[in-house]
């Protein structure tokens, strides 16, 4: 038997168009496989960022910062929950290894190197740790199945699940389902917010199950779609969460055109751009008139719901420790050691972050940090996309929209390295899984023989793992 025989023979059959959720069930009767193993791993994984209070914590109260360091029962489950990830994935620990690049190495080991010097070194090597158990299990998540596409039927499972319950909090338990005016922001009252702990938390959920829905437009009935888009557009509207929405478009429009483009360099230069301008628009707010002026027209509030005044004390503290920072995740939520609490006005110090990204992660690590990240959030991605020949798959339109929801949400709110964060940890599925379709590319191209097609026989005939409907 060729080599080339025994490769095809490992390989599951193609995903037949009239029995879609086929390469997620798998045969009946078999016995249970390593990809089963990751299935479950996968569902208990997002099942830990949809459907429990808070991810960083355990509490349904309004105030976002209550529970914030969890509870030793939590972090036991994180952590069993990542070593049960990787346990399940030994079979594919070499496709995992190939995600971690330069860029993700040096992130990683510059946010290591600012605990040593961080505010309070004990809370920013936790807070590392349990970013990296959180970002290594999206890792594994994205890289780890053999079949990529199992992947958007296991999310859209979860979404029905994750739909019920936010409607049950909702209806059955208001007093948990939606924001009272006792709570830390009486602003909020009566808006929904189901399961999680803040109603932005929740529509950036709604956001990225649209992405979800968007991407299988051509591929699932429209019947049987319509009533999730519906339920999921009035939570989204009854949860006042409009950045969400309007980003949300934004963003499926703008990886629709970037998908169009074959220069990697064209492509990071288009969304720095985008950056820049959303930043201008946000921090020049702060010292600009013309940028009021600009946010109000745009979003008819040149305050920013009172995040300027938080803008303007973080910006003064960057100047402060410009290339080091405060030291990962150590700023915020550390007591009376945080230049919050001690020198902040009253609204700075009611603050739990700092409503913008970028801002907040050079207040963290540093533009040291900010550089690094850029690189692995930006430029990797845009360079991967120039390297993928095919791009016709609603399923790497999913991953590009991903990736640039993530990035743009950082524009007012701060989801960067934000440990469990929803909208973080699936900006990191789209930037792997862009670098996946670059992988397997190259692994299909180094299985074509240079000198001429081989003959049709039966044994010949390779399947390619990613060949299926979803690509």
């Amino acid at each position: 038997m060729t080599q080339t025989s025994a490769r095809s023979r490992s390989l599951p059959p193609p995903m037949s168009r009239s029995n879609p959720c086929r390469c997620v069930r798998g045969a009946v009767g078999q016995a249970p496989t390593w990809e089963h193993l990751r299935y479950v791993f996968i569902i208990a994984f997002i099942t830990m960022l949809w459907l429990t209070p808070n991810p960083n914590a355990v509490s349904f109260r309004d105030d976002p910062s209550a529970g914030r360091e969890g509870t030793a029962f939590i972090q036991a489950i994180w952590f069993a929950l990542l070593s049960f990830g990787l346990f399940a994935t030994m079979d594919r620990w070499r496709e995992v290894a190939r995600q971690f690049d330069i860029t993700i190495l040096l992130l990683i080991g510059w946010c290591a190197v600012t605990t040593v010097f961080a505010l309070d070194p004990e809370v920013s090597v936790r807070r590392l740790l349990f970013t990296l158990i959180c970002m290594m299990s999206m890792f594994l998540a994205v890289s780890g199945l053999k079949r990529l596409d199992a992947f958007i039927w296991i999310l859209l499972g979860m979404c029905v699940i994750e739909v019920i319950t936010k409607y049950f909090f909702v209806f059955a338990i208001p007093s948990l389902g939606i924001h009272k005016p006792t709570g830390a922001e009486p602003a909020l009252a009566g808006l929904w917010k189901g399961q999680y702990v803040h109603k932005n938390a929740a529509g950036a959920v709604c956001a990225i199950q649209m992405i979800l829905f968007y991407a299988t437009r051509r591929l699932i009935s429209p019947l049987l779609m319509l009533p999730m888009i519906v339920l999921d557009l009035i939570f989204f509207i009854k949860s006042g969460s409009k950045t969400p929405l309007i980003l949300f478009i934004c963003m499926m429009l703008l990886s629709s055109f970037l998908l169009r483009l074959r220069s990697g360099l064209a492509i990071m230069l288009i969304v720095l751009s985008g950056l820049a301008f959303l930043n201008i628009v946000t921090l020049a707010s702060v010292v600009s008139d013309d940028a009021r002026f600009i946010a109000q027209k745009l979003i008819g509030d040149s305050t920013f719901t009172g995040r300027v005044e938080i803008w303007r004390f973080l910006m003064h503290y960057s100047t402060q420790e410009p290339w080091i920072g405060a030291g990962f995740q150590s700023f915020w939520q550390i007591g009376n050691l945080s230049p919050a609490q001690s020198e902040g006005s009253n609204w700075v110090v009611q603050a739990v972050y700092g409503h913008q990204g970028f801002l907040d992660t050079v207040v963290m690590i540093g533009y040291t940090g900010l550089i690094l990240l850029l690189l692995f959030a930006v430029v990797r991605p845009s360079f991967d996309l120039e390297r993928i020949s095919n791009r016709d798959k609603p399923l790497l339109e999913m991953f590009v929209s991903f990736w640039l929801f993530g990035l743009f949400t950082n524009g007012t709110e701060s989801v960067f390295l934000g440990r469990a964060d929803a909208t973080w940890l699936f900006c990191i599925a789209g930037i792997v899984g862009i670098r996946r379709y670059v992988l397997e590319e190259n692994a299909s191209r180094a299985l074509v023989p240079r000198t001429g097609p081989p003959p049709l026989t039966a044994q010949a005939v390779v399947i390619p793992a990613a060949g299926t409907r979803f690509g």
